[in-house]
């Protein structure tokens, strides 16, 4: 009954019924397998949306250690959006720059991360996880709509009435061990929606026999956090050392902790740099000592680049690790997988409110596989750089950087598929798929960040003009059912913030443009360039949100 691997591997799960008899309605909304930061995140934006949540944890409590270091400004956005950007900015550690060396202390590759991004902070940071996690954890705890299994394992899941029906046990954990084992005591309950944050070994995948496809990479390196005893000097502070004899990782874990990584070698029993003596003789290398820092966490890690081909099977989504890993060089792994939760939290939104056909949830995987997979390849051609072992490799490797060469990365991803704005060949329109600006406004006399003052739902924000006056009765009615918002930046009257330090004037005048039209999740559906294209512009956006029968019904 508790195994996994007796449920049938080829488990069918769709979303119009007919399996163990059809139910007018579900115990709850979603049920969210794991509480790491994707289960979190995917947990919180279903609470923002009024989403009856049940999130199943086989601990019983978070885990107080970090895993993920960096975070970038989508998601310090995303914090903003849930209440806690502060608590995370009271211990991040805002980085300027994240550079890699060779043996010779030479710099091969330079990251510019102390700009101010398009979401209004610094591009990256380097944090330490349990932080941002104890204040989602504390904001989710306050949700009424949410509830926490914690000490409970999904045992079995089978597909009902178009829902899922879960069965979770009760954990227990030995004094001693680590690892939750579950006892006979069992609930059920059904739920709309199953997200699986389970992480890279994914039951659930599992389960449903869902292929990864191996992207090829799998390297072991040994990571160690510590605890600054005292405040500490580097003058290597955030990056990669390039040494073919042992490729190392320094970083800050926000502003009280630290983290080193050193490859494990060929031939090398990983289980011999376990021991604290070897984590004080590669520290040692690097003039730490045990009156520098404390050790809270030393374990190896394998890295690696898998990628599921199928995110979705009827009511079950994978998300996160579940769906993607990738190696860690540009710190964008924890950042897919919530970038994942968000934008399905809001389809599955409209899904259960009847305002969307399920349909809208099938732009699920073609939204965020191709822009997982695109980070994934950039971290493995960032990741050849330091794993060259061979010495010989590594200096011809210097003497091309020194000659100008840059591996060839493929661009930063954006979104290209999906809800978004198109022309008539099918390309995305100027700017549709990208990430919104998000800049200071000033309202009731108060300077904010606009989404504090306009909210984070679908915007139709305009520059220096209302469009409510340019929107037909329809298209208005259309978007507030969307749960849509109507706002101007300028200085016009009729209810506009103001453009506190000209960013919105400068931007729009550059792209040129009037008006942009703002997803939930950050992302642009699309833009105008005058006044004249809003009503097409919310009338592709409405097209594109696959709205039921019903929904198109009211807004006519």
């Amino acid at each position: 009954m508790f195994d996994f691997a007796g449920l049938r591997r080829d488990m069918s799960l769709t979303a119009t019924g007919g399996g163990t008899g059809d139910m007018d309605s579900f115990d709850y909304d979603i049920a969210v397998i794991g509480r790491g930061p994707v289960g979190l995140t995917m947990a919180m934006s279903a609470a923002q949306h009024g989403m009856k949540t049940a999130v199943i944890e086989k601990h019983r409590d978070l885990y107080g250690l970090p895993r993920a270091g960096h975070v970038d400004h989508e998601i310090m956005r995303l914090f903003q959006k849930f209440g806690i950007v502060d608590d995370v900015l009271a211990d991040c550690y805002p980085t300027t720059e994240y550079v890699w060396v060779n043996a010779h202390g030479e710099t091969l590759l330079e990251f510019d991360w102390g700009e101010t991004s398009v979401s209004g902070y610094n591009s990256d940071y380097m944090q330490f996880q349990p932080v941002f996690e104890n204040a989602l954890g504390r904001k989710l705890a306050a949700a009424p709509s949410n509830t926490d299994f914690l000490g409970w394992q999904l045992v079995s899941f089978e597909e009902a009435g178009g829902g899922v029906r879960c069965t979770i046990a009760r954990t227990e954990t030995a004094p001693g061990s680590h690892v939750p084992v579950v006892t006979d005591e069992t609930q059920t309950f059904t739920a709309r929606f199953l997200v699986a944050c389970d992480g890279a070994n994914s039951s659930v995948r599992q389960t449903l026999g869902i292929e990864r496809d191996d992207l090829g990479f799998n390297e072991k390196w040994l990571v160690i956090d510590a605890r600054k005893k005292r405040e500490l000097a580097f003058e290597f502070d955030c990056g990669q050392i390039c040494d073919p004899r042992r490729p190392t990782t320094v970083l800050p874990l926000g502003k009280r902790h630290r983290r080193w990584e050193w490859a494990v070698l060929p031939g090398e029993d990983p289980q011999s740099l376990l021991t604290e003596e070897a984590a004080w003789r590669l520290l040692g290398e690097l003039g730490m000592g045990p009156d520098d820092l404390e050790i809270v966490r030393q374990l190896v890690y394998t890295f690696e680049a898998r990628h599921a081909r199928e995110w979705r099977r009827g009511p079950v989504f994978l998300a996160g690790d579940a769906a993607h890993t990738m190696p860690p060089f540009m710190g964008q792994g924890m950042c897919s997988g919530m970038r994942d939760a968000v934008n399905l939290a809001w389809k599955m939104d409209l899904v259960r409110r009847g305002i969307a056909s399920d349909a809208l949830l099938d732009t699920y995987e073609p939204e965020r596989s191709p822009h997982t997979e695109a980070w994934t390849r950039i971290s493995l051609e960032a990741g050849k750089v330091p794993c060259t072992l061979d010495p010989a490799q590594a200096e011809e490797r210097d003497r091309k950087f020194r000659q100008g060469w840059l591996p060839p990365m493929p661009d930063f991803p954006q979104l290209r598929q999906g809800v978004i704005a198109r022309n008539a060949a099918g390309a995305p329109l100027h700017l549709a798929g990208t990430l919104s600006l998000q800049r200071r406004v000033e309202t009731a006399g108060k300077v904010l960040l606009a989404d504090t003052v306009f909210g984070t739902g679908f915007t139709l924000l305009g520059l220096g003009f209302d469009p409510n006056e340019i929107l037909n009765p329809q298209q208005k009615e259309g978007l507030e059912r969307i749960g849509g918002s109507i706002v101007s930046v300028g200085d016009h009257g009729g209810g506009s913030a103001r453009d506190a330090e000209g960013d919105y004037a400068r931007w729009f005048e550059e792209q040129g443009i009037c008006a942009v039209l703002t997803r939930p999740d950050f992302y642009l559906f699309g833009t105008a360039q005058t006044p004249a294209d809003l009503g097409g512009l919310v009338d592709d956006l409405l097209s594109g949100l696959c709205l039921t029968a019903a929904a198109e019904a009211s807004a006519t």
